[in-house]
């Protein structure tokens, strides 16, 4: 007969996979905050938060742990509250039955650990767990904004092209969005098209786009447009010092990433060379310390 704890170590467990397959799930946006977002009408992260009167458990979670200051970071990354709370969740249940289990299959092995290991164990496992897809969210949130500022700088190439050949302000804009079809540039192009919907200028939206997921550069784009649209001033010139200025800090950031990652090669070589040196240099010692 199956003992009661087992029982409840394996309910645990598969509740904690399912969490976490529920949180790894894609998730599918309610149409109506999908159009009030697209035209600019709900306020940020409305479709997530509901701000303070959320109508589910982890939404109510989620908002009670303000989970809404990395609204920009999940922006940049395409994800909601609601599943990083489902993610937290489910890693924080998985830290908390793990112990458990491990204990009662050294019960099952004839092993008797102490009695407050497993509740100590489970609780620092499960705050850790519970903190790991915040910084997960965090790494992958740099690296997208990356990425979309290296889309950025073509695209602020891209533009002044545009403008070089007559093209005016917002046609140039439009034009140079359609050029790719890269995640960042379908992005761009999504943010102009919002803005046109609302009845604004294009450079608004890259403006609200930068606000967003926190690409300052994009702001610096809509200035020079909205400035080239309002005032009639040669954006060409701008467009491709800013371009240029935008290279020279991307190439200076992977130079220093690469530093970074050879410096960090430092330590596991000199272990390995020690290692390798007591290794050959064991016989020696041994047969001088110990006849």
């Amino acid at each position: 007969m199956i003992d009661a704890p087992v029982l409840l170590t394996g309910a645990a467990v598969g509740a904690g996979i399912a969490l976490l397959a529920r949180g790894l799930a894609a998730d599918t946006p309610d149409l109506t905050d999908a159009l009030r977002t697209l035209d600019g009408t709900a306020p940020r992260r409305l479709d997530t938060t509901r701000q303070g009167h959320a109508t589910t458990v982890i939404d109510r979670a989620a908002t009670r742990l303000h989970l809404d200051r990395y609204s920009t970071d999940l922006d940049v990354v395409g994800e909601t509250t609601t599943t990083l709370m489902v993610r937290k969740s489910g890693y924080a249940m998985l830290g908390l039955v793990f112990p458990p289990l491990l204990t009662t299959t050294m019960l099952l092995l004839g092993v008797a650990p102490p009695v407050l290991l497993p509740a100590v164990a489970s609780v620092a496992l499960a705050a850790g767990l519970f903190m790991l897809p915040d910084l997960d969210l965090r790494r992958r949130a740099n690296t997208q904004r990356v990425a979309l500022r290296r889309a950025v700088c073509a695209y602020i190439e891209l533009v002044a092209l545009e403008r070089a050949a007559d093209a005016g302000t917002i046609e140039a804009l439009d034009r140079a969005a359609t050029v790719a079809d890269c995640p960042a540039f379908v992005r761009i192009h999504d943010a102009l098209v919002a803005a046109q919907l609302a009845g604004q200028p294009s450079w608004t939206g890259l403006s609200t786009l930068g606000e967003r997921v926190g690409v300052s550069e994009l702001d610096d784009l809509a200035d020079i447009m909205r400035l080239s649209g309002q005032d009639g001033a040669a954006a060409y010139t701008t467009l491709r010092a800013r371009a240029s200025s935008l290279r020279t800090q991307l190439l200076t950031a992977d130079a220093a990433a690469a530093n970074a990652a050879s410096e960090h090669m430092i330590v596991p070589v000199a272990l390995l060379g020690l290692a390798f040196m007591a290794l050959i240099g064991y016989p020696a010692f041994a047969r001088i310390l110990f006849g």
